[in-house]
């Protein structure tokens, strides 16, 4: 009998708990960030999403903060920030999409006549590493995450 190589495992994929959490080789900060985005439904956020808005829902978010270091670190550094974390595969791919993005993004204003918003988009690169550092962080430590793609659910 032939095996279907895309059917779903036989085994459920268990979420980490907090003590695994506490095993990893990160800073308690980061741990902190960790386990208060697997309280709220991991990088989904189902249950963040179901608090009403209010204090509730503002300590929530606080409690699922990521580091701010972590956010100028990439900001700055971009695809050496994810060398040194050990996600260079993310990085690498991450690296060309905002180069491309940004020559057509460049492209385009300098068509348009924008020459000055033109010269402005070069951080977008920047605000992509610094955005997207966190959650890649997050997949590749707790969920095991090492591939390529540097893009995972919002």
């Amino acid at each position: 009998m032939e095996q279907n190589p895309y059917a779903a495992t036989a085994t459920p994929v268990s979420t980490p708990t907090g003590t695994q959490i506490d095993a990893l080789d990160v800073s308690d900060r980061w741990k902190q960030y960790f386990k208060g985005l697997q309280k709220y439904g991991g990088l989904e956020g189902q249950l963040f999403k179901a608090i009403p808005k209010g204090p509730e829902r503002l300590a929530a978010a606080k409690e699922m903060a990521p580091p701010m270091s972590a956010f100028l670190l990439a900001f700055v550094f971009g695809f050496f920030y994810y060398l040194v974390k050990g996600m260079w595969k993310k990085g690498l791919v991450l690296a060309l999409m905002t180069f491309v993005g940004l020559t057509v993004v460049v492209t385009v204003l300098y068509l348009i006549g924008g020459e000055t918003l033109a010269g402005g988009a070069r951080y977008l690169g920047g605000v992509a590493f610094g955005i997207m550092a966190p959650r890649d962080f997050y997949s590749f430590k707790v969920l095991g995450d090492k591939g390529w793609l540097p893009v995972r659910p919002f």
